[in-house]
């Protein structure tokens, strides 16, 4: 099934043209609050169990539990609290699930790991000279759906594993402040 049959994709709005005063004020969704939402922020936050849509569908606003997919690194991820309310700029689109036979972290583990998906968008992208995929080529993507208990295990599971990815390259950077910490301490005795 290609994936325009199930969600919808709503394009970020262009910065560059003609800001509005109300968006000067705003911060723009970014890459890094992308990777800090796919690494656990979701788990931690307080929708985290959310279920059903974002109330901003139509505007430019993430909302908490928004699956939110950069056309530039290719990879998807869910707003958490921390990043609510800003503005989704046009390197990024929301996907407004539109079947309820799918869940969102399983569509974020399809779009980021699925082998079978990986395979179709470097196809996609092949001759570009800046591979990036873009919104038309994104809804022709194939995606096969398991059953919808399978697909919330699989997506559950896949977002513990990103957490705990995450929480161990920060205990890794952690570990060597310390070492690093005492080695300057024992050198200046």
């Amino acid at each position: 099934m290609k994936l325009e049959d199930i969600i919808t994709v709503k394009i970020g709005r262009n910065l560059s043209r003609g800001s509005k005063k109300n968006d000067l004020t705003l911060l723009a969704y970014s890459y890094e609050d992308l990777i800090n939402d796919l690494d656990g922020s979701f788990l931690d936050s307080q929708a985290s169990s959310y279920i059903g849509n974002s109330n901003h569908q139509e505007g430019y606003l993430s909302s908490v539990g928004d699956v939110v997919f950069s056309f530039v690194s290719s990879k998807a991820g869910i707003v958490s609290d921390s990043n609510q309310g800003k503005i989704i700029n046009q390197n990024f689109a929301k996907l407004v699930i539109e079947h309820d036979q799918l869940d969102r972290r399983y569509l974020c583990y399809a779009l980021n790991e699925s082998y079978s998906m990986k395979k179709q968008m470097a196809i996609s992208m092949q001759g570009s000279t800046i591979p990036k995929l873009t919104p038309a080529l994104l809804k022709e993507l194939e995606i096969m759906l398991p059953g919808i208990e399978k697909q919330r295990m699989i997506g559950k599971a896949y977002f513990f594993l990103r957490k705990r990815q995450s929480l161990a390259k920060k205990q890794a950077e952690l570990e060597e402040q310390l070492y690093l910490e005492v080695l300057k301490q024992l050198d200046q005795l």
